[in-house]
């Protein structure tokens, strides 16, 4: 009966220690989230303004209304005149997440998407991020400590807790980094079952987050660690190739429904097009300062992961264990940094000419994301010696840091002193930036880490208790620091727009308007209404140049812009000749006047022309809408001639809306001898048509707009989004996801475990 009691004392041990992390993670993210998440107003802090409720919120808000009305959101027309909505992979449409957070809102039977829940799932995200990285690195260090210490650095050092929480998309994308290396490790070395699934999942969820550039860092980075780890275990280069094309297949394959969509339209959108120069972005040089001064460059600090951690992360690169994969870490580390910089260092010409993507993608900073997870196992593995019993070699290693960092503390005492006199003096402006505050906060956690380190030296016995205090001094360190980034007053990020009134109040069945940026980005959308402008990064290309190239007055009469939000006080066309606009609202002062305007133009969804002209060439067909001779609503540019279209024959016409959604419009259309029909909307891939229910060609005119031949008499026309990626990416993820429901079942010597020989 004894024997009995101790173990399950035992085990109730052992369960406890095994839920002390967890509980600690959880911990720490309530102290870093609470001011956001608290219910007293006077207490609570919101994100700022900006992309995360002028982009993100709006995606999650437009899904939110479709689903509500129990459409699928494959197109959306309030942007762009019609805009593919779920090939935009920031929409997120299959990333298991937010299609939660979007459940959740349904269930409860809310009549809007709640900002509050999108903040939540943003911070949750640091969360996952913690425990992922925790799993990782207990693969990779002995002490479960170190392990803690290495995930808490990552999910809250100045890379995740930066942008990337307000650019939901991309801290979404990162944080699975952790659990596609787990299982590549694992892959690596015995290619068990889980170890697939981790490796499958974690690149599935980065790629479905919704942010391609972060996708390809995570891909990129697994690929290189599974190559290193495959080659330290001594597999064979074709069963280490094998392994990895299975993984490929089910990852691509599960992620095909969001794939081959997001593929096409990024290859018709602006990226396509991307220079060196576009491409080439990146950190300033000056930004390495920041590893030890955030702030001190820009308001944005990426690189920082704490003054103790980057500490710990030097002691592991000069005296880490030659078993740890540190060689790995470290160079990773550099190649990141480096290319962070984009166009800035030569290194990057190198990826941008010879690996795919990186031509696709600005902002090189972002590279900054493996930067902050190489430091964090780097300050894992310090972390482990650190905690451990020190051989004679790495004790004298610890002291010469020791000493480095004493002397870093009194150079930098002094530099702050010197700032504050000759800030006293009024010598010199030390207010940019707050360079006294960067300097205090420095000596503050050089002091905590010289503390650390000489108490380590000291009392060697007490490593225990310095590892706890290590950790609280990280958190200090790094809350400080980062948690106030992203710290706003709560507001309505869409508050009622008096410039937007009238067009709001109309009745008109169809009609857009066009916001010359005096608005915050989509409001339009957020009022239900339907804009030419749009603020998503994928613009297609074919969209960009029709409003580059055609007259403006063109192309408020063919997109059907009715009211026009902009900083004119008076309008004018392409020849100069006034535009006879009625003018309803006017406020402010230059360079910040709003004027609303009433366009005399009637604005059609869709209308028939028997005038044609046949106009080789995209750039060619687009100049021709600015002769004077065009009329929008009378002649209709093409590419080809239509044999079928006849002059009119002088009796009535007219179009009839009988049905309007995003993905379908039914028109009844009454011709008096055959003519074109133009829909007032952007033309893309996965547009079909059909003439009195039969299929018919699909044309495209005016350089933009879908049309179709249609016969004299009475016709019914039927235009409907049906795009062909979309359903064949849905049925490789459903078969995708069957096979590998099924391969996780059978017996795992078959297909999955390496067999015993």
């Amino acid at each position: 009966m004894l024997k009995a009691e101790r173990t399950s004392e035992s085990r109730a041990r052992i369960d406890l220690r095994a839920l002390l992390p967890a509980l600690i993670l959880i911990l720490v993210w309530v102290l870093f989230s609470w001011r956001f998440l608290t219910p007293k107003k006077r207490d609570r802090v919101a994100f700022p303004v900006g992309d995360f409720t002028h982009t993100f919120y709006v995606y999650r808000t437009l899904a939110f209304r479709e689903l509500s009305a129990g459409r699928y959101p494959l197109w959306e027309d309030c942007v762009y005149a019609g805009y593919p909505f779920q090939a935009d992979p920031q929409s997120a449409l299959f990333y298991p997440p937010a299609l939660a957070d979007l459940a959740i809102h349904l269930l409860l039977g809310l009549k809007e998407f709640h900002l509050y829940g999108l903040q939540l799932e943003a911070l949750l995200h640091l969360l996952l991020a913690s425990a992922l990285t925790y799993t990782f690195l207990r693969g990779e260090v002995r002490s479960w400590l170190a392990a803690l210490l290495g995930a808490v650095v990552f999910a809250y050092g100045g890379y995740l807790t930066s942008y990337p929480l307000l650019q939901l998309a991309i801290g979404a994308s990162a944080v699975w980094l952790p659990l596609a290396l787990w299982g590549a490790r694992g892959v690596a070395r015995v290619a068990g079952r889980r170890h697939y699934l981790a490796m499958v999942v974690g690149l599935s969820m980065s790629f479905l987050a919704g942010h391609p550039q972060t996708f390809a860092h995570v891909v990129y980075a697994t690929l290189a660690y599974y190559g290193y780890r495959a080659w330290r275990q001594g597999v064979p280069a074709g069963r280490a190739f094998g392994r990895l094309a299975l993984v490929g297949a089910f990852a691509g394959g599960l992620c095909a429904v969001q794939l081959l969509p997001t593929f096409q339209l990024m290859q018709l959108s602006t990226r396509a097009k991307y220079s060196f120069g576009n491409a080439g972005t990146g950190l300033a040089l000056q930004d390495v300062v920041q590893l030890v001064l955030p702030g001190i460059v820009t308001y944005w600090q990426p690189l920082y992961v704490g003054i103790f951690p980057l500490i710990l992360a030097g002691f592991a690169a000069l005296a880490g264990d030659r078993g740890q994969d540190r060689a790995f870490w470290l160079g990773l580390g550099v190649v990141a940094l480096v290319l962070s910089f984009g166009k800035k260092v030569f290194a990057f010409d190198l990826p941008y000419l010879l690996v795919p993507g990186y031509s696709l993608f600005q902002s090189q900073e972002r590279h900054a994301f493996l930067f902050s997870f190489a430091l964090s196992v780097l300050a894992a593995y310090g972390a482990d010696l650190f905690f451990s019993p020190l051989a004679r070699v790495r004790r004298e290693t610890l002291r010469s840091i020791a000493r480095l960092v004493a002397r870093s503390l009194s150079v930098a005492f002094l530099l702050l002193v010197l700032v504050a006199i000759l800030s006293e003096a009024g010598i010199g402006d030390f207010t940019h930036r707050s360079v006294a505050k960067r300097l205090a906060s420095l000596c503050l956690f050089l002091a905590f880490a010289a503390a650390l380190l000489y108490g380590r030296l000291a009392r060697p016995r007490l490593r225990l208790a310095l590892a706890g205090l290590a950790l609280v001094a990280i958190v200090v360190d790094l809350f400080t620091l980062n948690r106030p980034l992203n710290y706003a007053k709560p507001c309505d990020p869409f508050p009622p727009q008096p410039a937007l009134a009238q067009a709001v109040a109309d009745d008109l069945p169809f009609f857009r308007i066009k916001d010359d940026q005096r608005l915050p980005g989509h409001t339009a959308c957020m009022n239900g209404l339907l804009d030419v402008r749009g603020m998503f990064p994928l613009m297609p290309e074919k969209v960009k140049q029709f409003t580059k190239r055609v007259p403006e007055e063109v192309r408020w009469n063919l997109l059907g812009v009715r009211y026009l939000i902009t900083w004119r006080e008076t309008l004018a066309g392409s020849d100069g000749t006034p535009v006879s606009s009625e003018q309803l609202y006017h406020e402010g002062e230059p360079p910040n006047q709003v004027y609303t305007h009433r366009l005399p133009y009637e604005p059609r969804l869709a209308w028939i022309v028997h005038d044609i002209w046949v106009v080789g060439g995209d750039k060619t067909r687009l100049a021709r809408l600015g002769n004077p001779d065009f009329e929008p609503h009378r002649i209709a540019v093409v590419g080809n001639h239509l044999p079928a279209v006849s002059p009119a024959a002088g009796g009535p016409e007219e179009v009839t809306v009988i049905e309007r959604t995003p993905t379908c419009t039914r028109l009844q259309a009454s011709l008096s001898s055959a003519g074109l029909l133009l829909l007032s909307q952007a033309s893309y891939p996965g547009w079909q048509v059909a003439v009195n229910g039969a299929p018919a060609p699909l044309l495209e005119a005016d350089g933009l707009l879908p049309a179709v031949v249609l016969p004299a008499g009475d016709v019914e026309v039927t235009f409907r989004y049906r795009p062909m990626t979309f359903y064949v990416g849905l049925t490789i993820s459903v078969v995708t996801f069957v096979v590998a429901l099924a391969a996780l079942v059978v017996p795992s010597r078959t297909l999955w475990a390496k067999k015993k020989v």
